[in-house]
C-alpha cells in the first residue's frame, strides 16, 4: 500500500485489478514465426466462451465482462 500504517484487509478484497490476457492453443507459434508464417484457422482459434470457462475452471476465477 501506499501508506505505511495501512495493512490489507482479506475481507475487502482487491479493487481496481484490470487484467488482460492472452490465451492460445498450441500451435499459434505458426502465426508469429519470421519464415513461412500462416493464418490459424477459425476452427483452432480459442473463443470468448471457452476462455472464460477455462480461468473459471482452472484458476476459479470471477471472469467480469
Amino acid at each position: 500500500t501506499l501508506f505505511p500504517d495501512q495493512r490489507y484487509d482479506p475481507e475487502v478484497g482487491i479493487f481496481g485489478m484490470d487484467v488482460c490476457v492472452t490465451l492460445e492453443k498450441p500451435g499459434y507459434r505458426v502465426k508469429h514465426r519470421r519464415i513461412q508464417n500462416r493464418k490459424i484457422p477459425g476452427r483452432h482459434r480459442v473463443t470468448l466462451d471457452e476462455a472464460m470457462m477455462f480461468m473459471k475452471e482452472k484458476f476459479n476465477v470471477e471472469v467480469v465482462e
